[in-house]
């Protein structure tokens, strides 16, 4: 029997500043769907299954369900990725690589201005 591994993206939330008058929320170019396009293509599932231990297997199970949270900085860059929870090292390893070789996005702007920007997103991975 062929093992597969698939991912899926189960939530997209945005928290951070309101949209008023000039104020806007950060995107990513060409928006969620482009967003998530990148996460799709980016996350490498059967490397971060073939990188998990035995041990990982058993205490994290065959689904592993993330709730990650980063900033969209002034210039655009990712920083300040916090993941909530316990997942298995591979697949923690695997969320920064992809977040920090992510695209610039369009910073969120505050009075005008670029502006830091607090992004939620949860992902859940399942492997075969």
């Amino acid at each position: 029997m062929k093992k597969t591994a698939a991912f899926l993206i189960v939530l997209f939330s945005f928290t951070g500043i309101q949209a008023q008058d000039n104020n806007t929320p950060a995107f990513f170019p060409g928006g969620d769907t482009a967003w998530q396009q990148y996460l799709d293509t980016g996350f490498h599932v059967k490397l971060m299954s073939s990188q998990m231990t035995q041990k990982e297997k058993d205490r994290f199970g065959s689904t592993q369900r993330v709730v990650y949270t980063f900033n969209v900085l002034a210039d655009g860059t990712i920083g300040l990725i916090n993941i909530e929870g316990q997942i298995s090292q591979p697949v923690r390893n695997e969320i920064y690589r992809v977040l920090r070789s992510s695209p610039k996005w369009i910073p969120a702007t505050l009075n005008g201005k670029a502006s830091t920007y607090r992004k939620r997103q949860v992902s859940t991975f399942v492997f075969n």
